[in-house]
Order: C-alpha cells, then structure tokens, then sequence
C-alpha cells in the first residue's frame, strides 16, 4: 500500500508544496525527503534572491565588471540562464534586472510599493555573461546586473525533486511546486499520474483544466496577478526588446516541458510573444507544450500538452 504526504511552506516570496508518495513503511524516508528538499530550496534562495543582500547573486551583481568567486548553485543557475537565453532566441533575457527596477519591480511583491516607472536609459539587453567554472567564477558585464527569479524557481523545484529520490530511493513519486514552478517525477500512490490543476486567470474557482504526467515540469507566466506601477497598469514581464514591460502576449500562458528548469524561460518568452506567433514558435521547439489564455477569446492549446477535465474546448 502507498500513502502521501503533503508539506506547504513560503519560500522565494511565494506559497509552495512538497508532496511525496512512498510505501507505508518508508514514512521515515518520505520525512527525511522532504527535510532534504527543504534544505536544498533554502540553500538555493540564499544563493539566488537578489533581494536578498548578502546572497551570492548579489554579490555579483555589485562587483559587475570584475570576476567574482561564486558557490556552485548561482553558477549553474547563470550557465542555465545563458543556455535559456540563447534556447528561446533571446526573448527570455536574464539581464533584465535594471529594467525591472526601472519599471518598479525594486522589491520583493510582498513589500513592493506602487511607483511610477524609471529610467532605462544606458540599458541594454543580452549583456555578457562570463562563466570561469574551474575557477568557481563569473564576470557581469559592467553596469548590467542579472535577475533569477523564474529560472531560478525552476532549477531549485528540479534540483529539490533530484535531492529526494537520492536520499530517500524508495519514494515512488514527488512533487515540488514553487509558486506555479512544478517539478513532477514518479506516480501518485495510486499509482496513476499526478494531477495538477491550471489556474484560470478569469476565475481562480474554476480550473482552465488538469494536466496528468507521470514527470516532467510546468511553468505559468502571466501578466494577470502581478501589477507594477503607480496606477498598476504594469506589469513584471519585460520586452528585451524595448526594456518595458511587454505590450503583446497573453494573459497567462502554461508551458509543460521535460523539466520544471526548461518549462521556465519557455513560459516567460511565450508571455511575451504575440499569441498568434505561439504556433510557430512551438513548431520548433517539439518537447513542449503550451496553454495560453489570450487576453480576448477562448483558451488554446498548442503542442502535446495532458490535459484533461477542461472547462471548455481548446483547439490544438
């Protein structure tokens, strides 16, 4: 017989679960999973918050312009970023950071206060990123500066789910969800898949649908919840194109990939994208899919995507 066991906590500025499914003898290695997980999703927020001051990324960020020692997770969190960068052809930009600030995003959204929009002036997207890893180093360009809040979300869920089968192998399936950055491995103990529910931006009674995997990672994106500026008419999703906040897009989009790590900058740059050009920009990119929510009409599906009890008709 299988059981599971659910643990909800705050981390990295958002509401998050762990929950594991195990035999009904294994309960001691279900607690030491999730203890271990904990401690791995804290180690990494150390290590990523830039609004965290003494965390490594801003360390790095302060000292841009000259190499800088750096621990082992914001080095594979910024080689990820600049593999991310370059899989989603420059729509995901993780040097977008002074242009959030200039748009408002200056703290954490618990604490944030509504603001008119900055300047952007001497910006610009895709500045370097230089990575030493035999050395333990890495150079920003100078005057640039890095955020990782999405991709790091994602790499902390995936490195979070790996961190529990190794310490605890007799688990049969995990989930790990951290503000809507879900890594999915195994089966529920019924021993079906998990089932995850997709957030419907225009009513959070109703879900859009439930998507059914037996692993892999999703990421939702979206200008519906968080609002920047002094009237709210911003929004978080920067344009590397213009540095302001993005004017196409839909209003939510819902990427399902092979892991949570991937699924994240694809949903970002998907945010972004006119929704019309979601098609294409799928069409090369076969290991994912996508729900989108235009900010006028019916939700669509584009790619393979699980999803099953939806609320109304999704056209693939």
């Amino acid at each position: 017989m299988r059981t599971l066991r659910t643990y909800r906590f705050r981390a990295m500025g958002t509401d998050c679960s762990i929950v594991v499914a195990f035999p009904i003898w294994e309960a001691a290695g279900a607690k030491r999973a999730i203890e271990a997980a904990l401690s791995e999703i804290g180690a990494q927020e150390r290590a990523l918050s830039r609004f965290d001051p003494s965390s490594d990324l801003s360390e790095l960020n302060a000292a841009a312009g000259r190499w800088t020692p750096v621990g082992d997770r914001l080095l594979r969190a910024l080689s990820a970023a600049v593999d991310a960068r370059t899989a989603t052809g420059g729509a995901y930009d993780p040097t977008v950071l002074p242009a959030l600030v200039a748009a408002g995003y200056d703290e954490s959204f618990e604490h944030l206060r509504p603001r008119n929009a900055g300047s952007i002036a001497g910006w610009r997207a895709g500045a370097a990123i230089e990575l030493d890893p035999d050395a333990s180093r890495a150079r920003l360009a100078a005057g640039s500066a890095v955020d990782l809040g999405g991709i790091g979300k994602g790499l902390s869920a995936t490195t979070a789910l790996a961190v529990m089968r190794s310490v605890s192998p007799r688990l049969t399936g995990a989930m790990v969800d951290l503000g809507g950055d879900i890594a999915a491995w195994g089966a529920a103990p019924d021993l079906g898949p998990w089932r995850i529910a997709v957030a419907n931006p225009r009513d959070e009674d109703r879900p859009l649908g439930v998507l059914e995997l037996f692993g892999g990672g999703v990421a939702t994106s979206g200008r519906d919840r968080r609002r920047l500026g002094a009237d709210g008419s911003g929004h978080h999703l920067i344009d590397p194109a213009t540095g302001r906040p993005a004017v196409p897009g839909p209003l939510t989009v819902t990427v399902v990939a092979p892991s949570a790590l991937e699924a994240e900058p694809h949903a970002t740059a998907l945010a972004i994208t006119p929704v019309e050009q979601a098609g294409a920009y799928l069409a090369h990119r076969p290991n994912l899919g996508a729900i989108l929510v235009p900010e006028n009409g019916a939700p669509f599906t584009v790619g393979r995507v699980p999803l099953v009890d939806h609320l109304e008709a999704v056209a693939t």
